[in-house]
């Protein structure tokens, strides 16, 4: 069972959010990644009814049912998470971000520490650098070059991809996936898995493709505006090393910036591991109770 709710911010944008899993739970924000939307989740949610976890995933500006923010940040971001954790009246939280759904992930543990118990990165996106580039493989450094350099182009592309959506949304989600690694391809024969992303995928572009563009160009590939190493929340990497998408050694990287930090690798898993270890990854976040 998910609840789509909407709140009106400060500056009187909205902000939409879904809620899953169990709604006593242990609170967790999950922080989709790009091209993406608050559908983004498990297609069977038991284990988080099972665990005692709630799951609440946000829109980001300009994505899903989110008004775009037009000098929005990473950093802005993690306000307005605050203000909807003080809405649903949550002083203490876990944070989960999947791929590009990482800086945000991060930016609120570097924001609200007081907050922020614990966050789990799920084959995370790092800062984009001289040393994280030579990681990549050709098609996504050419992806993510074109959108720090030329914005422009990345923008129009996306527009093209959303009328492209409209008409035929399989076949043009099917040409955005072949880029994934065999193991993904396996995952994604699985129907439960790809209506999930069809759907989150629509959901992104549900008012056009602005907020997916301003976030590429503007927030994913520049500078994040905080460091690392000024995270003291304890953070844990999951990654799978046969990962096209995001490199597995992004993940090291990162880990090895962060203090309180631990990374586990899935050795022959890729890009899709929330699907293959959803409870595992969910159910560490959980504070240890002692009786």
């Amino acid at each position: 069972m998910s609840i789509d709710q909407t709140i009106t911010l400060k500056d009187g944008r909205t902000l939409g959010f879904t809620e899953y899993g169990n709604s006593n739970g242990h609170p967790i924000i999950y922080c989709h990644g790009s091209q993406s939307s608050r559908l983004e989740m498990h297609y069977d949610m038991s284990f988080a009814i099972e665990n005692g976890l709630r799951l609440i995933t946000i829109d980001r500006p300009g994505h899903g049912l989110s008004h775009f923010n037009p000098t929005g940040s990473i950093l802005s971001f993690a306000t307005d998470v605050n203000y909807l954790t003080e809405h649903l009246k949550i002083d203490n939280y876990s944070v989960a971000g999947m791929s590009a759904g990482s800086p945000f992930a991060l930016g609120l543990a570097y924001s609200f520490p007081e907050n922020v118990q614990n966050v789990a990165i799920i084959s995370g996106f790092a800062p984009y650098n001289t040393e994280s580039k030579t990681y990549l493989t050709k098609e996504v450094k050419l992806m993510l070059n074109l959108a720090k350099y030329f914005p422009f182009l990345l923008k129009l592309l996306l527009k093209i991809q959303v009328k492209q959506l409209a008409k035929k949304p399989l076949k043009t989600l099917q040409g955005f996936l072949k880029i994934m690694s065999p193991p993904d391809q396996i995952i994604l024969k699985n129907k439960s898995v790809m209506t999930m992303i069809e759907n989150m995928f629509t959901e992104a572009f549900r008012n056009g493709s602005q907020g997916v563009a301003y976030e590429i160009s503007h927030l994913l590939v520049t500078d994040w505006n905080f460091e690392l190493n000024k995270i003291h929340v304890p953070v844990a990497f999951w990654q799978g090393k046969k990962d096209k998408n995001v490199p597995y050694q992004w993940a090291e990287l990162m880990k090895n910036e962060i203090q309180n930090a631990n990374l586990t690798n899935y050795p022959e898993e890729g890009h899709l591991i929330l699907f293959e270890h959803a409870e595992e990854i969910f159910t560490a976040l959980k504070p240890i109770t002692i009786n």
